[in-house]
């Protein structure tokens, strides 16, 4: 006979008999009182089913624990020999002496046990088999329409339903709340066992099959039994029933399958000794997404119309979520495309090829906009001192800045050409600052490479110093090569002298036609230089040298190297003005330099432009020196100068839409 030895607590070495079924609680009509204020008056009971033993926790205040787990209410837990349970303040061990339930040596757990049967959620992992059948006879004992499903009708809700009701409804909710913040789809179908073992406590085994997103079939794609066994068992599921399932779209109930002769030539059934069976579909709509069954061995608690209904619902909730989780896979899987596609192509190509923005065909079309070409000044004769493979690493580090700032600025990244790069505006997408977008993508990128050439000298490399040429104006965009390559350009007169133009450039210079200039005249700072002749061109070319643009905030982003010196006129180093602005109505300026300056000091400012024959000056305090870092690598100093003064032109640079006029020849400015 199984007793309860009873190790700690009020009846301390006192052993229990069981035979039939045994109420514990505070109450002195239990069969075990424990006199213990943390006890319930009814607070758990242990009944004998079919020669073993469960312990049903009977709604009390502080839980019914076995083996370290709290067991939830109302839901048996089967008990085991040795089995640890605690009350209150008394420890209790179960002890069987051979009485356990049936299969016991199968569904022992591996170690103590510590999972119940309301507590083991996800179950264990069974394979699914689908077999066999006479698919002539597909009549069942009770159907649902799960296009049409109400979880309640408040008709047929008696008062006795209505705690279990209750119940089951807020174990719904909470199954709906968890598939809401699930994305991938195997965790998705852990959720739905969860759910389905915590609302149908007698359910013994479930599973989901799924639509296959590639052929559209519906397949086995996960099956849960509530104990772990030993053996790694396979779970046959009826294709007669599946097939009633998606076939008509109706939830099935088979009450008692083994004895159901409508299903007797169903050996898939049979021979599974199933006492009753629930298959729902998962209908999103009228998209059908897979199938989700529940069964049971139990012949006392066989499924009824009312579980085949709270199926119907949790199918309703889970197929939406499945839903969306095909969705998002979906979606995931094109951002991955077009991601490594971005790669290979500009990011803006790759949107509009995929959402029909640019055509499939060899074909051009007029286009108006802003086209950019930077190269590196001097990177043939850097290159012959340099390794192949050491070329790749200094360019692939260099397009990696040259790419988020154009980017930044709205505009597309054409082409990497050796040290060349090609971006456009207002050709991919409409942008009304096109010019300018491209001229301050311009000066950022020559902000940009100062802290680059310290990175690299820090790292024993050369520096590298940047042409950049920009022009406005008419030309063809579109497809251009054969039926099995083709890729996506702009051709015409205009790209050819935005390229002629920044072949003008020099080192630090930012150069652009008339045409890009006029739009932005206003917000620019630019010098305007001699006419130049290029090639494909009879008549000369007017070109300005951009030198700063309008930034956030009414500041002015600026691109002037400058040689730092001391009031005796010493050349301390050398630098890039970057920055002015006002700062509670005083003007300061910016100035990046790899050389430490001593603060609370004057200083003087050399502007070295090469567009002017004599050398510009300006002066002020040194407010603050700031210690930056390009992208957390290599430190230089930022230097802040208030209380400027200077030459009239070097002042005049610091205001937008100063003008001022180069008095050097092309031959005397030649590129360097």
């Amino acid at each position: 006979m199984a007793y309860l030895h009873i190790v700690e607590g009020p009846h301390q070495g006192t052993h229990v008999p069981l035979s039939g079924k045994l109420t514990i609680g505070r109450n002195s009509a239990n069969g075990l009182c424990l006199n213990d204020s943390s006890v319930s008056r009814m607070h758990a009971e242990i009944w004998n089913k079919d020669k073993y033993y469960a312990l049903v926790d009977l709604g009390s205040s502080n839980g019914s624990i076995v083996n370290e787990t709290l067991l939830h209410k109302l839901v048996p837990r089967p008990l085991y020999d040795s089995d640890e349970i605690t009350i209150g303040s008394s420890r209790i061990i179960f002890h069987a002496q051979g009485d356990e339930p049936p299969g016991s040596s199968k569904i022992r757990y591996k170690n103590k046990p510590d999972i119940d049967i309301a507590s083991q959620k996800k179950g264990t992992s069974l394979s699914i088999v689908m077999t066999s059948g006479d698919k002539s006879d597909s009549r069942v004992n009770a159907t649902i329409d799960a296009s049409r499903v109400n979880l309640i009708n408040s008709e047929d809700l008696r008062p006795d339903m209505l705690a279990e009701t209750v119940k089951r409804l807020g174990a719904m909710v909470k199954i709906s709340v968890d598939l809401g913040a699930v994305r991938k789809p195997q965790t998705l179908v852990e959720h739905i066992m969860s759910g389905i073992f915590d609302i149908f406590p007698h359910a013994d085994r479930a599973f989901v099959m799924l639509r296959d997103l590639n052929d559209g079939q519906i397949k086995p794609f996960a099956a849960r039994k509530r104990f772990e066994t030993e053996q790694n068992d396979e779970f046959p599921v009826s294709r007669t029933v599946i097939n009633t399932v998606t076939g008509q779209k109706q939830s099935i109930l088979l009450s008692d399958a083994q004895s159901d002769k409508r299903f007797a030539e169903q050996r898939s059934v049979v021979d599974l000794s199933i006492r009753s069976l629930m298959c729902a579909p998962l209908l999103c709509k009228e998209d059908l997404l897979g199938v989700i069954g529940v069964d049971t061995m139990s012949g006392r608690h066989a499924f009824v119309s009312d579980d085949l209904l709270m199926l119907t619902g949790i199918a309703s909730q889970a197929a939406v979520a499945i839903k969306n989780s095909e969705l998002f896979t979906t979606v995931e899987k094109e951002s991955k495309k077009r991601t490594l596609l971005s790669r290979y192509l500009s990011k803006d190509i790759v949107e509009g090829i995929l959402d029909g923005t640019v055509p499939f065909h060899l074909h051009g079309e007029k286009k108006r906009g802003t086209i950019l070409f930077c190269d590196i000044v001097g990177f043939t004769s850097m290159a012959e001192n340099l390794a192949a493979v050491e070329v790749f690493e200094k360019l692939n580090n260099y397009y990696s800045v040259v790419t988020e700032i154009i980017t930044g600025n709205r505009g597309t990244l054409h082409k990497f050409g050796g040290d060349m790069v090609m971006a456009f505006w207002n050709v991919m997408y409409p942008d009304n600052s096109a010019e300018e977008n491209a001229v301050r993508t311009g000066l950022e990128l020559q902000n940009a490479v100062f802290s680059f050439d310290l990175d690299l000298e820090n790292e024993g490399q050369k520096p590298v110093f940047l042409g950049i040429g920009c022009n406005t104006g008419e030309f063809a965009g579109g497809n251009i090569g054969g039926s099995d390559r083709m890729e996506y350009t702009v051709i015409g007169d205009n790209i050819n002298l935005a390229q002629r133009i920044e072949a003008l450039a020099s080192r630090w210079q930012v150069l652009i036609s008339s045409e890009t200039y006029e739009p932005i005249k206003d917000k620019c700072v630019a010098i305007e230089l001699e006419p130049a002749i290029v090639k494909g061109r009879k008549q000369p070319v007017k070109v300005y040298s951009v030198r700063g643009i309008l930034h956030k905030n009414s500041s002015l982003l600026l691109d002037i190297p400058v040689y730092i010196m001391t009031p005796d006129g010493s050349v301390t180093g050398n630098g890039l003005l970057t920055l002015y602005r006002t700062v509670c109505g005083e003007p300061e300026i910016h100035i990046s330099s790899f050389f430490r300056i001593p603060p609370w000091s004057t200083l003087i400012i050399q502007l070295d432009l090469p567009e002017f024959m004599n050398a510009l000056q300006l002066s002020g305090k040194v407010a603050a020196v700031l210690r930056s870092a390009h992208d957390g690598r290599s430190v230089y100093s930022r230097i802040v100068l208030t209380n400027l003064g200077g030459d009239n032109e070097a002042l005049a640079m610091l205001k937008p839409g100063t003008l001022l006029k180069s008095r050097k020849t092309w031959q005397n400015m030649k590129r360097h």
